[in-house]
């Protein structure tokens, strides 16, 4: 029969899901979960995974794990773990999607097409694994090169900031929990300003912090100046997202109070963020987060669009040349060596 995989999460799973992990309460982490997929084995539970998502761009998969029997044989775990990957993938097509993985998960999710990311920080907390982080203020070789990483604020591609400038005349940046009396079309251009000016959709930015376990948002005087917010599960994982603040506030510690206001609300044990390389200045600023050499990522691509003939003869060719390998600066291969390290990369206490 092989193995069979399911969306339901029933109380007959209970103390199957419990005894996978070995914890009285995944049961109703699993139950409360975005999305969830069971591996079940002739009837007995081999495997699963669930994710935490606010339903609209981003999902975090986390508890992606297989029953310690199953090892090289048929099935074999690697193939369980894949398939486990394979089924949830599919619910999560136009999706950019995290892995909170471990060190035995390295080969299965590169193997996956997910790439270890460079800029994934984590809340580091007493019985965390030392093995599992990297030291504070840690930056890759590629980041020492040229200017120092520009924290976002300072130039880089990020809505947070962590310069100094002077403050505009009267500002008195207060911080406030939830969107206070913020409307989602003063979020939506907050967004758009701090992301130079690339259009959020409204409609995406309203499902997106409605759904939010937690927000915070700045404001001088009536004016909505920041934005920030974070997807959890109501016990274990929370994921920090949209760290927005206003082009004319960057660089006054903006960006650093909100994260820091949710820190302050985010009840979850494990707290992950995920940014972009211009925000390495930023974060690494924090002396509370850690680089966690264990978060992957992986762009959930749809079908593409058919075009038949006409359209289909005048589509354009893609542009060749560049560097060797068809690197071109700016271009993709350049955007994802910023972004992961290489296939197979590992740290010396991976060998």
């Amino acid at each position: 029969m092989g193995i069979v995989y399911t969306t339901e999460v029933t109380p007959v799973d209970r103390e199957a899901i419990n005894a996978l992990y070995g914890d009285a309460s995944r049961y109703e982490r699993f139950h409360d979960s975005f999305l969830s997929r069971l591996a079940y084995d002739n009837g007995k539970l081999a495997g699963a995974v669930r994710v935490i998502s606010e339903g609209v761009e981003t999902a975090l998969l986390v508890d992606l794990a297989v029953s310690p029997e199953y090892t090289d044989g048929e099935p074999g775990r690697e193939a369980i773990l894949s398939g486990l990957l394979s089924e949830i993938e599919k619910e999560l097509v136009n999706r950019r999607v995290m892995v909170y993985g471990s060190r035995d998960l390295l080969e299965v999710l590169e193997g996956a097409g997910y790439g270890r990311c460079k800029n994934a920080w984590t809340l580091f907390r007493e019985g965390m694994k030392e093995s599992d982080f990297l030291p504070w203020g840690y930056r890759f070789e590629s980041e020492f090169e040229g200017e120092p990483p520009r924290a976002p604020g300072e130039g880089g591609p990020h809505g947070a900031d962590a310069g100094v400038k002077s403050r505009p005349d009267g500002a008195r940046i207060l911080i406030a929990d939830g969107l206070a009396k913020a409307s989602y079309a003063e979020v939506n251009e907050v967004l758009t300003k701090a992301f130079f000016g690339r259009p959020h959709d409204l409609a995406k930015t309203e499902k997106a912090f409605s759904n939010s376990a937690y927000a915070v948002t700045a404001w001088d005087g009536e004016r909505l100046v920041g934005v920030a917010r974070a997807v959890a599960d109501g016990g274990a994982f929370a994921t920090i997202l949209n760290v927005a603040v206003d082009p004319e506030y960057q660089g006054l510690s903006v960006g650093k109070r909100l994260v820091r206001r949710l820190d302050e609300q985010i009840r979850e044990e494990i707290v992950v963020l995920n940014t972009h390389p211009g925000a390495v200045g930023f974060y690494n600023r924090f002396p509370e987060y850690r680089r966690n050499k264990y978060v992957f990522e992986k762009h959930i691509a749809g079908p593409k669009p058919q075009q038949s003939g006409e359209a289909a003869e005048k589509r354009p060719e893609r542009p060749q040349g560049g560097e060797p390998g068809g690197r071109r600066p700016g271009g993709p291969s350049d955007f994802r060596a910023r972004m992961f390290t290489p296939a197979g990369y590992r740290f010396p206490d991976e060998y």
